[in-house]
C-alpha cells in the first residue's frame, strides 16, 4: 500500500511550504491539489519524494471523484491531510461580491469538510489531519465578517471531529495564524473597496517558522497551533472580554468609523 500525504493549496504559499516539510517524513508519494499550476515543476525538482500534482477546483463536486478514484487506483494510504486550501475578502458586505463572499464559504468549509470525509476511509492507526483555520476564528470580525466565520467554522469543526476519531488514533490539528507574509493579500485586498480597509498589522509573521512549529504541534497532536505572542495574547483576551468590546476594540484599531462615516 502506498503511504501518502495529500496537501490542498499546495502550489503557493503556506501549503507549499508545508510539502516541504512534509517531503522529510520519508512518505512514498506527496499528493498536492490546486487550481493552476505556478511552481509545481520547480517543486517535482526540488522535493526528494516523488510528487503527483492535481490541477482541481474544489468548488466543484466532480474534483473529490477524481480524488477518489485515484486514491483507490493506486491504493493509496493518507497518512497526511492538509487542507490548506482557501482565502479571504477584506471589506464591507457591499464592497465585496455576492459570488466571492459564498466562495469563501464553499472553498474554506465545505471543500475542506468534503475533503476530509473523503479522505477518511483511507487514513489507519496514525493518520494525521492538518486543517488551516485563522486567528479570526476565535471572534466575530466586522470587514472581514465572512472568512472570520467560516474560520470559526473550521476551528469548531476540527476540534469536535479530533475527539470522534481518538478511538481510530488519528489526529486532527487545527493550525491558527496570526498575519502571515503570503500570497494570502494579493486575493484578500482585490474587492470593489475604495480605500485600504485593514491599514493596522499588529504582527506579521514569517510563514517558514509558522510552517515549522506547525509541523511540530502536528506531530505531537495537538488540537490547536497559536503561533507567536501576538497571536497567544489576543486569543486569551478574546476569552476575557464580551465580543462586543472586542468588535469595538477592532473597529477603534482600524478607524472603520471614519472611513466609512456617512456611508
Amino acid at each position: 500500500m502506498k503511504k501518502i500525504a495529500l496537501i490542498t493549496g499546495a502550489s503557493s504559499g503556506m501549503g507549499q511550504r508545508f510539502c516541504f516539510e512534509i517531503d522529510k517524513l520519508g512518505l512514498d508519494e506527496i499528493w498536492g491539489v490546486a487550481l493552476g499550476t505556478p511552481d509545481v515543476e520547480n517543486m517535482k525538482t526540488e522535493l526528494k519524494t516523488p510528487f503527483k500534482f492535481f490541477d482541481l477546483d474544489l468548488t466543484k463536486d466532480e474534483s473529490f471523484q477524481t480524488l477518489e478514484n485515484a486514491l483507490k487506483k493506486e491504493e493509496a494510504q493518507v497518512e497526511w491531510l492538509v487542507n490548506a486550501s482557501g482565502y479571504g475578502k477584506f471589506g464591507r458586505y457591499d464592497e465585496i461580491s455576492v459570488s466571492a463572499q459564498l466562495g469563501m464559504v464553499d472553498l474554506n468549509c465545505k471543500a475542506l469538510t468534503h475533503m476530509t470525509l473523503l479522505c477518511l476511509p483511507f487514513m489507519k492507526e496514525g493518520g494525521r489531519i492538518v486543517q488551516f483555520g485563522s486567528i479570526a476564528a476565535f471572534q466575530p470580525i466586522p470587514y472581514i465578517a465572512v472568512y472570520g466565520a467560516s474560520k470559526a467554522y473550521v476551528l469548531s469543526y476540527s476540534r469536535a471531529l479530533n475527539r470522534e476519531l481518538k478511538s481510530r488514533k488519528i489526529s486532527v490539528t487545527c493550525l491558527c495564524p496570526y498575519w502571515t507574509k503570503t500570497p494570502f493579500f494579493n486575493r484578500a485586498l482585490d474587492t470593489d473597496a475604495k480605500q485600504k480597509v485593514i491599514t493596522k498589522y499588529v504582527a506579521m509573521y514569517d510563514p517558514q517558522k509558522l510552517i515549522k512549529r506547525a509541523m511540530k504541534g502536528a506531530m505531537k497532536r495537538k488540537e490547536v497551533i497559536l503561533y507567536g505572542f501576538v497571536s497567544k495574547a489576543q486569543t486569551f483576551m478574546v476569552k476575557i472580554f464580551p465580543h462586543k468590546w472586542v468588535m469595538s476594540i477592532w473597529e477603534h484599531q482600524q478607524k472603520f468609523k471614519k472611513k466609512y462615516k456617512n456611508k
